[in-house]
């Protein structure tokens, strides 16, 4: 099947994974908004979501709630302190987490951080 016979949502989808794959979007780092990829392919806001959905369910993003969809990349932590629960943390959001922080702790960012952990905490 040849790249133009795909539906716009997969061609979508493939120059976003590419871009992962590449290493342009690193592990940790924030894919383009749903607007952002409307924007930049023209297409309707369902079709963005839908490419993005397609590399969630390929296990190549994690969508967050208030802040995006996020590469992924996730690790489980050993030697937890006994009595509590061991969970799979998405190592990215906390690496995304650190970098706004380090960037600009505006209010704005602090929300978007504190969502992130939120999602990172409730992962499991």
């Amino acid at each position: 099947m040849s790249p133009r016979s795909l539906p716009v949502y997969r061609r979508i989808a493939e120059v976003l994974r590419q871009d992962v794959l590449d290493g342009r979007l690193r592990e940790g780092s924030l894919l383009p908004s749903e607007r952002e990829v409307c924007r930049r392919f023209r297409v309707a806001r369902a079709t963005a979501r839908h490419s993005l959905h397609v590399l969630v369910r390929e296990d190549l993003a994690v969508p967050v709630q208030g802040v995006g969809y996020v590469v992924a990349g996730t690790r489980t932590p050993t030697g937890a302190a006994p009595g509590t629960r061991s969970v799979r943390v998405p190592v990215a959001f906390l690496n995304t987490a650190i970098e706004m922080l380090e960037a600009n702790a505006v209010p704005a960012t602090a929300s978007r951080v504190a969502t992130l952990l939120r999602a990172a905490v409730h992962a499991g």
